[in-house]
């Protein structure tokens, strides 16, 4: 009688034991809503002037662009093309939630409607939404999941807010446990089928807290053979003038 009883003794004190580490591991997990901040600020990148290469393919041909970027890592970057030349001049102002174009064969600046926002970037497969402001992390609402099929991964699980200006069912973001380093985005529709993915290839830590993105892939999952690469280099790390966020600097270009 007395072992039995201390079997069960030994064996509520182990379940203790594990609900009790559970619940610690559980209290461990991060913030879904400090992980979206902190992947969102990668895809932004800290404030710099870098060049941006974008090679935009497509079944049987591709073009490429290079772009200069100016961008305060938050809410305002300005993006001028370089080449190839019948396209260069060509500008854009992010202003928070407004983008201006210039186009400089009309001499005329526009404002993207807010219903152009997911169109795409030079016929890329990029997004102005992709390339603007924080529309991740305004526009959803987020959780943690647990998945055992990416064990190294957290994933975040974005829905849509009421009313916000996104043709997206959901989004799911992967990042590394080990530095919550973002590795892949994945944009579903209505019907839950995967439209696009993000793919971010190598990254630069430039401090503690904050990497820059240099190598990124975006497929189309509806269109075989669709797919845009960008790659950033000579980049410097550093404050922008304010004179870079201006619709002068959009139409003359910033010279610092």
């Amino acid at each position: 009688m007395g072992r039995m009883i201390k079997t069960r003794t030994v064996r509520y004190a182990l379940a203790l034991f594990a609900l009790a580490f559970a619940a610690v591991g559980w209290a461990r997990q991060p913030d879904p809503k400090a992980l979206l901040h902190r992947a969102v600020n990668q895809l932004r990148g800290p404030a710099m002037v870098a060049t941006y290469t974008l090679r935009v393919e497509r079944p049987g041909r591709s073009k490429k662009y290079v772009l200069r970027v100016y961008t305060d890592g938050d809410r305002r970057a300005l993006i001028r093309v370089i080449e190839p030349p019948r396209d260069a001049g060509q500008a854009f102002l992010t202003l928070g939630e407004d983008i201006w174009i210039y186009n400089p064969r009309l001499g005329r600046v526009l404002r993207l409607p807010p219903s152009g926002k997911n169109d795409r970037f030079l016929g890329s497969d990029v997004s102005y939404a992709d390339l603007s402001g924080r529309d991740l992390e305004d526009d959803y609402d987020v959780s943690l999941r647990e998945d055992r099929g990416a064990a190294d991964f957290y994933v975040l699980v974005l829905t849509p807010k009421p009313r916000a200006p996104t043709p997206w069912g959901r989004v799911e973001m992967l990042l590394e446990r080990d530095n919550w380093l973002l590795r892949k985005i994945v944009f579903y529709d209505q019907r839950g089928a995967v439209v696009k993915e993000i793919v971010l290839r190598k990254a630069v830590r430039i401090s503690n807290d904050r990497y820059l993105i240099t190598d990124t892939l975006v497929l189309d999952r509806v269109r075989e053979g669709y797919r845009t690469v960008l790659t950033v280099s000579d980049w410097k790390v550093g404050p922008v003038p304010e004179s870079c966020f201006t619709r002068v600097a959009l139409e003359r270009g910033c010279r610092y």
